[in-house]
């Protein structure tokens, strides 16, 4: 049994009543209630209990999502609503008989994820210069459509804006120059016997793609433009990255984040060659998939059982969380430069009672030797209170030193 957590605009009519789904041919059970919120402040959810056939615990998650997929499906096809996974709390082993069940239970998510401090004056300098060219609606269509792949938490629908984006450029600039059709094994110009000659045609939307992408990235080959025209054919025809994957020789992210930097190249194009005379600053993502950090435990215990004769799931005795060593980060880190003595210091001080240790072990964490120096990274919380105390004239042995540090290095310089 699986125990899902589900953000949708409906709710069940009673507080504390199960609904319950039942497959025909006994694929899975569910059980659905409303979550009752005493904060209002966090999204309504609803809970998912979904009962179900796994060859074992360890591959009961996949099973679980497929299930859920069809579950979700008709919650949505039957109502017209949003039905979304919010997060899964725990797998519990129903077999009959046991008195210590296996559960895997998903930890609590990091209390907050820092954004990555990157917006500054260089970037909005770059905005107002782009936006001096009036750029045409095709354009700002496919930017839009680029932002809506950026945006996406799901890997079928980022590709699918992405090739919504790429698609739109590529009909516009199709040039109606005629071409020849093209042998499926070695791509060159197929000819007939008959008439002696090389049929051609108004390029397809299929070549016009092909050809965009060639002149944006040269070293794009043609196994890569197969792929993604695969890729593309199987999610509008139905199937989705997760089911072909096995067939294409990338990772469903990987297909992802190869079509999102074409398009973002093709984008970059658009622009008249002189806009970048001038110094422009472009953000490059290692990765165009939204990735969120979890822990799972894998615990034996005994389940209680409800009024109905179901696994109570709500734990309410046993609770696992992820927990940040920090407090949250918005600005960027600071990067400073201390002597060898200077950094031994250092790291006496983490040995030192006082509420200076937890930040001085975050900087030895991060110390690198070059030479006859040491950097490290300083958190823009922990650069406030050094700075702070400083002001202050507060005197003692983590505030002189950082004070004679300041002194001697560059404090200015900061990393992203």
């Amino acid at each position: 049994m699986a125990n899902y957590e589900i953000r949708s605009e409906l709710s069940v009519v009673e507080d504390g009543r199960w609904l319950k789904l039942q497959h025909p041919k006994g694929l899975f059970r569910a059980r659905i209630r409303n979550i009752v919120r005493s904060d209002f402040s966090i999204p309504f959810l609803l809970s998912l209990h979904l009962t179900f056939e796994a060859p074992n615990l360890e591959e009961a998650a996949e099973v679980a999502e497929e299930q859920l997929v069809d579950c979700l499906s008709m919650l949505a096809f039957t109502t017209g609503s949003s039905f979304v996974r919010h997060r899964i709390r725990q797998i519990v082993d129903c077999t009959p008989g046991l008195q210590m069940r296996s559960c895997l239970m998903w930890g609590d998510s990091i209390g907050h994820e820092d954004p990555a401090p990157f917006l500054d004056q260089q970037i909005t300098d770059s905005i107002d210069h782009l936006l001096t060219f009036d750029a045409p609606p095709v354009m700002r269509r496919a930017m839009r459509w680029y932002r809506m792949g950026i945006n996406s938490a799901f890997l079928d629908d980022q590709f699918q804006c992405f090739w919504f984006a790429l698609e739109l450029i590529a009909i516009s600039q199709k040039s109606s120059k005629k071409v020849p059709d093209q042998c499926p094994h070695c791509r060159s110009a197929l000819y007939c016997e008959t008439c002696k000659k090389h049929p051609v045609h108004k390029p397809y939307e299929k070549q016009g793609i092909r050809e965009l992408i060639k002149n944006v990235d040269k070293d794009c080959d043609d196994a890569t433009i197969e792929m993604l025209g695969k890729a593309r054919n199987s999610l509008m025809h139905g199937a989705t990255l997760r089911e072909i994957e096995e067939e294409l020789p990338n990772s469903r992210e990987e297909i992802v984040d190869v079509l999102g930097k074409i398009v973002f190249m093709v984008l970059v194009n658009q622009f008249p060659k002189e806009t970048f005379n001038e110094k422009v600053v472009f953000g490059s993502p290692s990765t165009y998939v939204h990735r969120t950090l979890t822990g799972v435990a894998h615990l034996q215990t005994v389940v209680p059982v409800d009024v109905d004769g179901e696994f109570d799931l709500s734990f309410s005795g046993t609770k696992i969380s992820m927990v940040s060593d920090v407090s949250p980060q918005s600005a960027r880190p600071t990067l400073l430069v201390m002597t060898l003595d200077q950094h031994k210091r250092l790291e006496h001080l983490c040995y030192e009672k006082g509420d200076h240790q937890e930040m001085c072990r975050r900087m030895i964490q991060h110390a690198e030797t070059h030479g006859e120096q040491m950097t490290t990274v300083v958190l823009s919380t922990d650069m406030v209170r050094i700075l702070d105390t400083m002001k202050r004239g507060d005197t003692g042995g983590w505030q002189d030193l950082f004070r004679e540090i300041l002194g001697d290095s560059k404090s200015d310089d900061s990393i992203g």
